[in-house]
């Protein structure tokens, strides 16, 4: 049940990420890559992680009615996939950065701005 809820808690993060994710592109071009590259490996755990959960649950669930001790221990390793990832520098939370997320935006705004004088000359 735990696993569930994480999951589907880890989807709705997931669409948030990638519908900010958009934001980090432009300050790509300006060089400053750490946002887009913190944001790139935040999907990249979060995805694993779900899949990486989801196979063991359900390994651990075909395993259960032959093997009810493997099958157990296969459902509570589960649990333990984001703190493994996390050991390995896949970040699968959510912490906010304030001032990256404020830089972004203006980043995004002057960029914008930069784009709609280029045009109207």
């Amino acid at each position: 049940i735990k696993v569930f809820f994480a999951n589907l808690k880890r989807g709705g993060i997931l669409l948030i990420q990638i519908a900010v994710g958009s934001l980090y592109m432009f300050s790509v071009p300006r060089g400053y890559t750490d946002g887009f590259v913190q944001w790139s490996k935040q999907v990249i755990g979060l995805c694993l992680t779900a899949f990486l959960q989801s196979t063991i649950l359900v390994a651990g669930l075909m395993v259960f009615k032959d093997h009810a001790l493997l099958g157990l221990g296969l459902m509570l390793s589960a649990g333990e996939v984001p703190r493994i990832a996390g050991t390995f520098g896949l970040d699968t939370t959510t912490r906010a950065n304030i001032m990256s997320a404020v830089y972004t935006a203006q980043a995004a705004v002057n960029t914008t701005r930069t784009v709609v004088q280029a045009a109207a000359k």
